[in-house]
């Protein structure tokens, strides 16, 4: 299955994905890719394709979609991608103690 990131926040990104302000969109093939470059605070799943800017179609944009988490895959995350998740879903990392606490916290978050 296909999911389709989208930059935001900053003009480029290098690192598990790379895009920047020309090429926002990446698509990549692996859940476990997606959840990482999410977690980084500058890529937002997107639902639908959404046009090239350069072709001068108007964008379909649709609202992100937020991935849901399993347990399995959130033990794949460091501690530091589990605690940048934490805030993003809008808990607060420091009142976990450990990688258990921080699943959790996370599986709470998101309504599991």
């Amino acid at each position: 299955m296909s999911i389709k990131l989208k930059l935001v926040k900053t003009l480029s990104y290098s690192g598990i994905v790379s895009a920047n302000h020309k090429q926002p969109y990446v698509t990549v093939e692996d859940q476990m890719i997606a959840m990482k470059a999410v977690s980084t605070g500058y890529f937002e799943i997107v639902k639908e394709p959404v046009s090239d800017e350069s072709t001068g179609q108007v964008d379909n944009k649709e609202e992100p979609e937020t991935p849901k988490h399993t347990k399995s895959s959130i033990k794949k995350l460091s501690a530091d991608e589990q605690r940048a998740l934490i805030e993003e879903l809008g808990g607060d990392p420091d009142k976990t103690n450990n990688e258990e606490e921080r699943i959790e916290l996370i599986l709470a978050s998101q309504g599991e």
